[in-house]
Order: structure tokens, then C-alpha cells, then sequence
């Protein structure tokens, strides 16, 4: 979600699209406004509503500071996590 927000402020309907897009199909409408809701309530993100002009308003999220931190943080991990499986089934460095 933060890799996805980091690109700019959008809405939930939208990030699910975009895990989509990016091959994560399985992933359903109530883990993507469950994470953003508990990102919001860590101080990871923050929210506004704005009227939409196809339908019922929208929440649109951006990443605060804190959560600019942490995807930063977590990205750093996953990178390092991807080197050590890469070398477990690969037996080499990317």
C-alpha cells in the first residue's frame, strides 16, 4: 500500500487496481480498506474526502512523514530478504 501511495495521493478503488495491475489479483476489497485503516490509525497516512463526479465521495490517502519512513524502512528490509532468498534457490547475487 505504501509503495503504491508513495507515488502520489489516490483513493482505495484505485490501489486495488494498481495491486492488480502489478499481478496481486488475490488480493480483495476488504484487506486493501482494512490496511488502509489501520495505516491511517498508526499516523502512516492521511485521508480527505472529495466529491466524485461518478458517484458517492472519495478517500483519497496520502503518505505522511511516519509513513514515508516506514516504507522506506520496509523496502530496505524486503530488498534484503529478496537477496537472501535469491542466493538460497540461486546460489548467486542479483
Amino acid at each position: 500500500m505504501l509503495a503504491v501511495l508513495s507515488r502520489g495521493e489516490t483513493y482505495g478503488y484505485d490501489i486495488l487496481a494498481q495491486l492488480e495491475d502489478a499481478g496481486l489479483s488475490g488480493v480483495g476489497d476488504a484487506s486493501v480498506y482494512g490496511t488502509l485503516r489501520r495505516l491511517e490509525e498508526a499516523g502512516h497516512l492521511h485521508s480527505r474526502l472529495a466529491t466524485s463526479a461518478s458517484g458517492p465521495a472519495r478517500k483519497y490517502y496520502t503518505v505522511t512523514e511516519t509513513g514515508r519512513q516506514s516504507y522506506v524502512s520496509g523496502a530496505d528490509t524486503w530488498c534484503r530478504i529478496e537477496r537472501a532468498v535469491d542466493l538460497l534457490m540461486n546460489g548467486s547475487r542479483s
